[in-house]
């Protein structure tokens, strides 16, 4: 049985509502943040109702519930992605967090010592390595948007210490070839980090096949929460980590004369009250992406990307539209700015992104300011690309280049 996007759909309640033009919402936006299905709703409500408590504090039958969800959500997650261990799982507010907290472990590096990351990659996988003493190393992309191999090779040596990439592109979608980069990387005893932020909506994952040395993704890139995601790292690089934030629950003893013991991986890392409820609803979605048909729901999403790149006006300059990607698309319009085109959209309901897209460095690449970008999703439908493609016409009607 194949794919049915209208029973998906139905799972999500903000997709019946109408914006304030009064008409049906049309969500293009995924990339940013995908709409949250009844299930995870309803699993936050359940926790705030029958479980809210505080974890790692309690002996009272409350906060034993608590942590018991907690702590058997910290082992679905090293299920989904298929970590060595439970202990391997850090939970934090998102990929960014996570990025930054991987980043503060090498306060040590040299200007002598590089660390290479993409042209494309989000400004979270490129502002916390500028920040460390390290020279950042830009690998550049290939004329269709590809990762560009031969120019990693070229700027790969002895002085890598760190190589950070996306797993997907956020703005061309593009797919990076991960198990080729961190088998070169570790050749010269580098690290691979992993940029997993757009990974959890497209698929399953296996961190150990990837074989990176660490991995952080956000909870609401796939029908999960805002403020709340991980950081996977293989426990033989995390056992030497340091924690970055100290306070109530990552130490055994604290004592006045002498230091104080830590507790192992992951609770040492973890300090302070966690964000309890966020874990609830990653929880929750974490079991929806445990019961979608994977196969079925991909072929149907490269139908639909492939509809859209079809139907794009010829007004609209497509972002290298052949690209390995993702169904992420991005594009510029002669004579209109992206954010008219996205405000235009919106009158009609449909909401897109535009601006660089938190990757400043690929629009300067590019030659361009911004542009606009539609990404897509398994409760996307042929309809809702209908409703764009009359938006552009409206756009182009309005906005664009008189004869």
């Amino acid at each position: 049985m194949g794919f049915d996007p209208q029973a998906f759909r139905q799972q999500f309640p903000i997709l019946a509502t109408q914006n304030r033009f009064g008409k049906p919402l049309v969500y293009l936006d995924n990339a940013a943040t995908t709409q949250v299905p009844e299930g995870v709703i309803q699993a936050i409500d359940t926790h705030f109702r029958r479980q809210n408590a505080n974890i790692h504090r309690s002996v009272y039958d409350l906060g034993t519930q608590s942590e018991l969800m907690y702590e058997s959500t910290r082992q679905a997650v090293a299920d989904y992605i298929h970590a060595a261990s439970v202990e391997e799982i850090i939970f934090n507010s998102g990929a960014t967090e996570g990025l930054n907290w991987i980043a503060s472990q090498f306060t040590h590096l040299t200007p002598e010592d590089e660390i290479l990351v993409t042209i494309q990659d989000h400004h979270s996988n490129i502002l916390p390595w500028q920040r460390l003493s390290a020279t950042v190393r830009f690998i550049g992309m290939t004329p269709e948007g590809d990762f560009d191999e031969d120019d990693f090779q070229k700027k790969l040596s002895s002085r890598t210490k760190i190589v950070s990439i996306a797993q997907y592109h956020n703005v061309l979608g593009t797919v990076n070839p991960i198990q080729r980069i961190a088998q070169a990387a570790h050749q010269v005893g580098a690290l691979c980090v992993v940029d997993g932020a757009q990974a959890l909506l497209h698929g399953p994952i296996d961190v150990q096949e990837m074989d990176c040395d660490f991995w952080v993704t956000s909870a609401h890139k796939a029908y999960g929460p805002t403020g709340i995601g991980f950081l996977y790292g293989k426990s033989s690089l995390l056992n030497n980590c340091q924690p970055l934030r100290f306070g109530g629950g990552i130490v055994e003893r604290v004592f006045t004369d002498r230091p104080a013991i830590f507790r192992s991986i992951p609770e040492r890392f973890e300090a302070g009250t966690p964000n309890i409820i966020g874990v609830a609803g990653l929880r929750a979605s974490i079991q929806f992406l445990n019961n979608l048909d994977w196969d079925s729901l991909q072929k149907y999403l490269q139908q639909l990307q492939h509809e859209l790149l079809e139907r794009l006006l010829p007004e609209v300059q497509v972002l290298c539209p052949n690209n390995h990607r993702i169904p992420i698309i991005a594009w510029v319009q002669s004579d209109v700015h992206p954010h008219d085109c996205a405000s235009i959209l919106d009158s009609e309901g449909i909401a897109v992104r535009a601006g660089h897209q938190c990757a400043y460095p690929l629009m300067q690449h590019l030659g361009i300011t911004g542009c606009t970008r539609v990404s897509l999703a398994p409760y996307n439908t042929r309809e809702d690309i209908d409703h764009l493609v009359q938006g552009l016409k409206k756009i182009h009607k309005i906005l664009g280049r008189k004869s």
